[in-house]
């Protein structure tokens, strides 16, 4: 059990912080800047950031400032802040947080499956084009 729990624990944060992440950005008021919102969002990550790294890093472990960039963690920041300043704006043009999450991910998903084949070599089965096909008709029907 407890090997179980460990393989979907890390889907578990994202999924809690997902729902975190969504309901607070819709709710975040009309009147503040989204942009400057984004640069409290990051100050409040990069907090959290730094406690979690604090905790989890290994004591025998030397702390590393070189371990904290590179060019593919960089990639990943720049996705984060276009996915977060995408939300933010979709939410502030009256996007659903219902749909706006599921349309996106749906279409990230589709987009997933073809990238993981051509960049890392993972198998394209026909369970996955079904997927594929099912997530395109979800996307298409929430866009209803």
């Amino acid at each position: 059990m407890t090997a179980k729990l460990a393989a979907v624990a890390p889907l578990l944060l994202v999924v809690c912080g997902s729902l975190l992440y969504h309901i607070a950005a819709k709710s975040i008021p009309p009147a503040f800047d989204p942009v400057a919102s984004l640069v409290g969002l990051y100050a409040t990550a990069l907090a959290g950031g730094i406690v979690a790294y604090a905790i989890a890093r290994p004591s025998a472990a030397p702390f590393a400032f070189s371990r904290m960039w590179h060019p593919t963690i960089a990639a990943v920041g720049i996705g984060a802040l276009l996915i977060e300043l995408g939300f933010l704006f979709a939410y502030r043009d009256a996007w659903p947080v219902s749909a706006a999450s599921l349309i996106t991910n749906g279409l990230v998903a589709v987009l997933l499956v073809v990238a993981g084949a051509a960049i890392f070599g993972e198998p394209l089965t026909i369970a996955k084009a079904i997927g594929v096909l099912l997530c395109l008709a979800g996307v298409t029907l929430l866009q209803r």
